[in-house]
């Protein structure tokens, strides 16, 4: 199993989302984070990896939500821990590593360029804010294109 720290960032009421280059779901937007590694605690790998990702220095909030998404494909299991963090008014991103964009929830309800399992996540944990566990069973077509059961 993989575990992995996902972060909300908001800012003006909008998501950030970074355009995926590598690993899964390549060429879709997802929420911005990474695996946890050994001896590093939740706050601190995702921390890390917005750092890494988005050259940001953000405050680390809370856990909102764990998530466990079994990539039927590869016979895989990743817990995902998505966490919210604090964007002050004055930061930018200064060093992006990836592509990146802002989205309002009406932009990320409706996209069909996000991938799925981020943007339940984000809709339940973070709007909704009534769950703090889901999972999520992932496929591929015979196309090689994800889809969620």
């Amino acid at each position: 199993m993989v575990n992995v720290a996902i972060a909300v960032i908001v800012k003006e009421e909008k998501v950030l989302l970074i355009k995926r280059e590598r690993g899964d779901f390549i060429g879709l937007f997802a929420l911005p984070g990474g695996k946890i590694e050994e001896c590093e605690h939740i706050d601190e790998a995702v921390s890390r990896e917005i750092k890494e990702e988005l050259g940001l220095d953000l405050q680390f909030t809370k856990v909102l939500g764990v998530a466990t998404e079994i990539m039927l494909d590869k016979k895989a299991t990743t817990m995902i821990y998505c966490c919210e963090m604090n964007m002050g008014d004055k930061q930018n991103i200064t060093n992006p590593e990836f592509q990146y964009q802002w989205f309002s929830k009406e932009e990320l309800i409706h996209s069909k360029e996000i991938v799925e399992s981020d943007k339940v996540m984000v809709e339940k944990f973070f709007y909704d804010r009534k769950e703090n566990y889901i999972k999520f069973d992932c496929d591929k077509d015979k196309e090689g294109k994800y889809y969620w059961k």
